[in-house]
């Protein structure tokens, strides 16, 4: 009986960062594997010529999408999957009308936005960011009229969508026994109750949060879900966390809020990345800069092919799949 083979598409460079050894071993005892040993993508045009007789393709960063012409070549396909972020666009209907599997490693990097949530919330809440700044460029000390911080313990948190990386942040909460409120349209209040949370509109999640978090996908429907008036909702003193896309947030809109001093971000992500160097952003004190690395951690890379590879794992063992995304979450997700 031949081996089943399995193509695997990520470049040499991207490999040494989320490849690791047990994910190796993992995908070569599922059959023979064709590695991609250079450090170029293949083209559509390519993984067409690819294809033929392969049951599984390991995907990431930078690997084609699917086309009518590549799924025309596809004879065995079963399953594909994606070491990274989003699949909206790597598979089209009719390969999901042709029964094959797309598994995402998207909740691998989910667990590192939520533990950089919880972070920005404990940090901003506690003023740590401008204690470091006292003492590293100013090179002082506290002073009796900065006043102190606040506790994470008790307050009021609003969750705008939960999404893989909200459900995860109202997970990390659940020590700190915080007033959870969620907007999510999708959300029903059965699972919202499941969730140990509140389901309320917009207006009275911005307005009553002491910290708001924004967990919403870009969808049509996303673009600049939050502008002037909502911002301008916020209470003196809350904190605004973007880590999902600057598609949700118009940023004029934020910036004018924050330039008064009353409210305060955490912001890491932005309309243009990188952010320019003469971003009015930067020289703003409320606000704290990351350069789009909420879901970058070492552990985080190394496990998005061990992810993928444990998965389908599953499939071939006829067990389910614990990564598959379905058609029809595709046009609610990031």
């Amino acid at each position: 009986m031949a081996k089943r083979r399995i193509l695997y598409l990520p470049t040499v460079s991207l490999s040494r960062r989320i490849l690791s050894p047990k994910a190796k071993a993992t995908l070569e005892g599922l059959g023979e594997v064709i590695w991609n040993e250079s450090d170029e993508n293949p083209t559509a045009a390519k993984l067409a010529e690819m294809v033929p007789g392969v049951e599984a393709v390991v995907t990431s960063w930078g690997s084609p999408a699917f086309t009518p012409e590549v799924l025309a070549a596809c004879d065995r396909l079963k399953v594909v999957g994606h070491a990274a972020g989003s699949v909206k666009h790597l598979m089209p209907k009719e390969g999901y009308e042709r029964g094959i599997l797309v598994l995402s490693a998207a909740p691998v990097i989910a667990d590192a936005v939520a533990e950089y949530t919880l972070w920005a919330m404990l940090s901003m809440s506690l003023d740590f960011y401008r204690y470091d700044k006292r003492m590293k460029v100013e090179r002082g000390w506290r002073e009796e009229s900065d006043g102190w911080g606040h506790a994470l313990y008790g307050k009021k948190v609003g969750v705008i969508a939960a999404s893989m990386v909200g459900r995860r942040t109202i997970k990390l909460l659940k020590p700190f026994a915080c007033d959870v409120m969620v907007y999510d349209p999708y959300l029903s209040e059965a699972a919202a109750e499941e969730l140990g949370v509140r389901k309320v509109d917009l207006h009275e999640l911005m307005a009553t949060s002491d910290i708001v978090t924004d967990h919403a996908p870009t969808t049509p429907e996303t673009h600049h879900l939050l502008g002037a008036e909502q911002f301008r909702a916020l209470k003196d003193g809350a904190i605004f966390i973007n880590t999902a896309r600057s598609w949700t947030v118009d940023g004029e809109a934020l910036l004018a809020e924050l330039r008064t001093g009353r409210i305060r971000a955490v912001l890491d992500v932005f309309d243009e990345e990188p952010l320019p160097a003469d971003s009015p952003l930067r020289g703003l004190d409320n606000v704290f800069l990351t350069p789009h690395v909420a879901g970058g951690t070492t552990e985080t890379y190394m496990g998005l092919v061990e992810a993928i590879a444990d998965d389908m794992a599953r499939v071939f063992a006829g067990e389910p799949s614990q990564l598959a995304v379905p058609w029809e979450k595709l046009s609610i997700m990031a």
